[in-house]
């Protein structure tokens, strides 16, 4: 390792790199939460690594990377100052060595046990295991020649690279060690003494490393414990997200509690209360609207239906007269289909369509719906694959209307001349009863919408085919009252199938 007189210029050089990459770090790391530039890196990690989308994931990364650099930095800088510091003291000592008493005398000295003082003298800058020498020797006369070297003096340390009498401290390297030389003269007798650097700074990389590793524990536990602060952060967003969920239509009047939450979070509380009030108001609005204007249409349209009734029946004479009341006779039976359905999509609104329970017996309607296939169109297979019982608890007449508008809905939209089945089988404590039909699928983006209200696929959009798209919302209400289900099971190419849970009785 190369060093130059102040001591260590290569650790210094790292320990400034370590430094300005710190400095380069926490810059970074200002321009990402603040600028133009950092905006951008944030959206390219987030679209690499969708899973930091997680706030609680990045605050805790933020944390730690900051504590990293911050911690990196001063590593940095504090190792840079014990290899100065050292560098130094070595100095001092090696040239209080060749300042002292020891080097006054003349030719009759005990050198071997000065080279054993030198030694012992330096020891401290090594590690303990280390049986190498720390210090050399060698001593010359000017008329007498060498009077003493070291026994490990390194062969490459020839007098031609040895430093002249009147210079300073100088570095110099062998074929694996780093020493510090110093020289003095004491008359025709010249001295001189090599530090083994390279011990040194073997002890100084162990100590390094193992301050290293408390760096590393250090790191993780900081952060461990910003990814438990932020998790305690977002406790009442968790919270709230959990009330949330668990909110519908039949649960606007739950609120969350703002005791004991810090003061940004109970204004986002109050906030989401104050909607849910809104909310509920204008839902309790629309829903008695819903239920009493289709109230209120009912006797309109029975009395409208009768008096056109009593004209088609006074009719006869006149056909055209009587094709047109005929029409106007399908149009108000369609829209009190309508009214009739939108009264009970309101007392579901509501939670107010209670339903008589009562032991139902499923598999003669499902027949019965099978013979009125075969009836209406001849040319549609008709595949069955029923139990002998299929015994359901709820209101035959509400389930007989959810099987219909199944049937209906596979008759309309299904393929010409195909095929439409029925089938039920048990899983654990429900009924599984699948109404398919032969089709071309249905698109994807109109999967999530099917069960919406007034909503229609755009191969449906037409007057030929009758319905408002009224049909499938009311038969899943009527499911979920009866603690069942209604879903899309198969929309793929070349079937449509859709499947209603009911519990068993």
């Amino acid at each position: 390792m190369s060093t130059g007189p102040s001591g260590g210029p290569h650790r210094g050089n790292s320990g400034t790199t370590g430094g300005t990459t710190g400095r380069n770090s926490g810059d970074n790391a200002g321009g990402s939460a603040g600028g133009p530039r950092g905006g951008k890196l944030v959206a390219r990690l987030l679209a690499r690594w969708p899973q930091l989308r997680s706030f609680r994931l990045r605050i805790a990364l933020v944390s730690t990377v900051i504590a990293l650099v911050a911690i990196t930095t001063l590593y940095a800088s504090t190792a840079y100052i014990i290899v100065q510091r050292r560098a130094g003291i070595i100095d001092r000592m090696l040239a209080a060595q060749l300042s002292g008493p020891l080097f006054q005398l003349q030719l009759q000295v005990p050198w071997s046990a000065i080279d054993a003082h030198v030694n012992a003298s330096f020891s401290g800058f090594a590690p303990k295991e280390s049986t190498e020498g720390f210090a050399i020797l060698r001593v010359h006369h000017a008329q007498a020649g060498e009077l003493y070297r070291s026994s490990d003096w390194p062969l490459e340390l020839t007098p031609g690279r040895l430093p002249p009498p009147g210079q300073e401290l100088q570095t110099l390297d062998s074929v694996d060690r780093s020493w510090r030389v110093g020289v003095v003269v004491n008359g025709p007798v010249t001295v001189w003494i090599g530090v083994n650097r390279s011990l040194s700074n073997v002890q100084l990389r162990a100590t390094f490393g193992r301050f290293a590793g408390a760096l590393v524990i250090m790191v993780a536990l900081i952060g461990v414990l910003s990814w438990y602060l932020a998790g305690g952060a977002m406790r009442p967003v968790e919270r709230l997200t959990r009330v949330m969920v668990r909110i519908n239509a039949m649960d606007l009047d739950r609120r969350v509690s703002t005791q004991q939450e810090d003061r940004e979070f109970a204004e986002l509380i109050a906030v989401f209360n104050a909607m849910l009030d809104r909310l509920r108001r204008s839902y309790q609005q629309a829903v008695r609207f819903s239920g009493d204007a289709a109230h209120e249409l009912k006797t309109p349209l029975t009395i409208l239906q009768g008096e056109l009734e009593r004209s088609f029946a006074r009719a006869a004479n006149d056909p055209a007269l009587e094709q047109g009341l005929a029409n106007m006779l399908d149009e108000v039976r369609r829209l009190d289909s309508i009214v009739r359905k939108l009264l009970l999509l309101a007392r579901a609104d509501a939670g107010q369509l209670h339903i008589p329970m009562a032991r139902v017996d499923l598999g003669p309607q499902l027949e019965e719906l099978a013979e009125d296939i075969s009836l209406m169109d001849d040319s549609r297979e008709v595949r069955l694959d029923l139990p002998a019982h299929l015994a359901v608890s709820g209101d035959a007449e509400l389930l007989g209307q959810v099987l219909h508008n199944l049937v209906s809905n596979a008759i309309k939209y299904g393929t010409a001349g195909g095929w439409i089945a029925l089938a039920a089988r048990i899983e654990g404590q429900n009924w599984q009863i699948d109404i398919s039909n032969a089709s071309d699928g249905i698109a994807a983006e109109h999967w999530d919408r099917l069960f919406d209200r007034f909503y229609r696929a755009d191969q449906a959009h037409n007057r030929r085919v009758s319905g408002v798209g009224l049909g499938l919302s009311l038969a899943r209400d009527i499911a979920r009252a009866h603690g069942g289900a209604l879903e899309l099971a198969d929309p793929g190419p070349g079937k449509v199938c859709f499947r209603l849970t009911l519990p068993t009785a």
